[in-house]
């Protein structure tokens, strides 16, 4: 098994920070946590709404669940409503995906049935299962956002002659506490963070917010892109740093947080034999 060899890792991930802290461990690494994101309901529900109303009167054939977060939030909007039970009722005529654990455990607790949860809980791998076994052409796919648009998940379906209905139900905002984030700052642009590791978007642009603010953004883009190794999920994470001139020098072949750890220390141990030859 490939080792981190003692490097520090950087994780800005908030909702699994304390498994990927884990596996930094397992794998002989110095876990560095300084969660980049929270959720924050949606101010403006009238998209959910419309949703929900379409999804109650049977208009909706699938709906894809991204999150755990999204799925409890969706049932807590149509109880406020009065529509769980025919919510739970439409669901049950409908094809249901979820595309991780977290949306899996939220939905089996309501009772729900699932039809689709990919090998993989990436958008990409739930597209890749979803359309061999589900005619997608004229049907209406309701799809639970998580904080930001789902581009790649979007125009798959599209691309399929599905019409998405989407459910945008939280948003991504700067943690409460800052403080972890600017030490982060400063202990990138001091050189004691080997390893950054970011796995979405908002992660990118609140880390930079930061630094801006610090008075730090351009010696914090100069340790990026000259002296700390950079390792990214995706490549919508990878445009957003790519926009600032930074190239992610880590990016995992399968879109999840295991894989990025893993994908870190594989890159460790070649790095190690390059040196010793």
């Amino acid at each position: 098994m490939a080792s981190l060899r003692g490097k520090t890792i950087a994780l800005t991930e908030a909702r699994r920070a304390t498994e990927l802290a884990s596996l930094v461990v397992k794998l002989g690494g110095v876990p560095y946590s300084a969660p980049a994101v929270r959720e924050i309901p949606r101010r403006d529900r009238r998209p959910a709404r419309i949703a929900l109303g379409l999804i109650c009167a049977d208009a909706v054939g699938v709906i894809v669940f991204l999150t755990g977060v999204g799925a409890r939030a969706f049932l807590e909007l149509a109880a406020e409503a009065g529509k769980r039970e025919v919510l739970l009722r439409a669901l049950a005529g409908m094809f249901v995906c979820a595309r991780g654990p977290k949306p899996v455990a939220v939905l089996r607790e309501a009772g729900v049935r699932i039809d689709l949860i990919p090998k993989e809980p990436t958008s990409e791998a739930l597209l890749a299962e979803l359309t061999p076994i589900r005619h997608l052409a004229d049907s209406v796919v309701a799809v639970q956002l998580y904080g930001e648009d789902n581009i790649a998940l979007v125009e798959g379906l599209t691309a399929c002659g599905a019409t998405v209905l989407e459910i945008p139900l939280y948003d991504w905002a700067l943690p409460e506490d800052e403080s972890p984030l600017e030490r982060l700052v400063h202990d990138l642009i001091g050189g004691r963070i080997d390893v950054l590791a970011l796995t979405s978007s908002p992660q990118v642009r609140n880390v930079l917010t930061v630094a801006g603010r610090l008075g730090a953004r351009e010696k914090l883009l100069a340790a990026l892109r000259e002296r700390v190794t950079v390792a990214a999920i995706g490549p919508v994470c990878a445009a957003a740093l790519g926009e600032v001139g930074v190239t992610p020098t880590i990016q995992p072949v399968k879109g999840t947080m295991g894989a990025l750890v893993h994908a870190i220390a594989d890159h460790l141990d070649r790095g190690k034999a390059a040196a010793r030859s």
